[in-house]
C-alpha cells in the first residue's frame, strides 16, 4: 500500500520563481556592448568612456570646446541606445571622469563648440 504525505509540498515555489524575475540592474561596472552583434556582449563603461575620449581627441584641434563637445555627444548617444538597466553604470562611470551626461551639459558644450569655431573662422 503506498501512502502519500499530502502536507509536504514536492515543488519548491521559489525555484521557478527565480527563473521569471524582471531583469534586476547590473551593478558590475559592465553596461551592454552596443557595437557587438550579440546582445549579451558587455564591455567595461570606464574602457568604453576611454575609448570615446581618444576619439574625440584625436579631430579636436587641441581646443577643450571641441574636445568636450565632441566627447559629450558621443556619449549622449550611446547613452540614449543602452537599455534602461544599464544606463545607471554608464552614468555612474561618467560622473566619476567627470561629465555630467544631461541634455543641458550636452547644450551647452554646443554652444562653446559653435562659438569657437564662430571665433577661429573670423580669424581666418
Amino acid at each position: 500500500m503506498h501512502t502519500q504525505n499530502v502536507n509536504v509540498k514536492t515543488a519548491a515555489p521559489e525555484s521557478s520563481e527565480r527563473w521569471v524575475k524582471s531583469p534586476s540592474l547590473r551593478t558590475d561596472g559592465f553596461v551592454r556592448n552596443m557595437h557587438s552583434r550579440n546582445a549579451f556582449d558587455v564591455i567595461r563603461a570606464d574602457v568604453l568612456l576611454a575609448r570615446m575620449e581618444k576619439q574625440a581627441n584625436r579631430g579636436c584641434g587641441l581646443h577643450y570646446e571641441i574636445y568636450e563637445s565632441r566627447l559629450l555627444a558621443m556619449a549622449m548617444n550611446y547613452l540614449a541606445a543602452l537599455p534602461l538597466k544599464d544606463r545607471p553604470i554608464f552614468i555612474g562611470a561618467a560622473t566619476q571622469r567627470g561629465y555630467m551626461l544631461t541634455l543641458a551639459e550636452e547644450e551647452r558644450a554646443q554652444d562653446e563648440c559653435a562659438s569657437l569655431m564662430n571665433e577661429l573662422a573670423a580669424d581666418y
